[in-house]
């Protein structure tokens, strides 16, 4: 099985339902024998930009580790529902379950000097 990452919009309007698309967005993932790791609501936040004439949306998040036809399913589903405005599916690679940490070298030596003194972790830098 493969792990898969997907976060999608529900309308504003629709904030108090994000519970039931949760529900069964797992149900059609466990129904294809998958198995959902991680189910989170990130709340109402402002859109990058319009959609559908809306400014903010429901956030929320699902990873779980499925075949290609539960996505597949899982996707159709959210297409057809006018609620969810908006979603992405990224396949996980194996090797990244953290985020990547810089490099030595990529970070300037005054401040690679401090942080060593200090025995601080290293931020990336942006």
């Amino acid at each position: 099985m493969t792990s898969y990452e997907t976060i999608f919009i529900v309308h504003p309007d629709r904030g108090e339902k994000v519970k039931e698309f949760i529900d069964r967005f797992k149900k059609i993932i466990e129904g294809l024998e998958g198995a959902v790791s991680q189910a989170d609501e990130w709340g109402l936040m402002d859109l990058a930009y319009r959609i559908r004439k809306q400014g903010k949306g429901y956030y929320s998040l699902l990873r779980y580790q499925s075949s290609a036809r539960a996505v597949e399913e899982l996707e159709r589903n959210m297409r057809l529902s006018d609620e969810v405005l908006r979603y992405l599916t990224v396949r996980l690679d194996e090797e990244t379950k953290e985020p990547p940490q810089p490099r030595q070298k990529d970070i300037p030596q005054e401040s690679r000097k401090s942080t060593e003194e200090d025995g601080a972790k290293l931020e990336p830098q942006s």
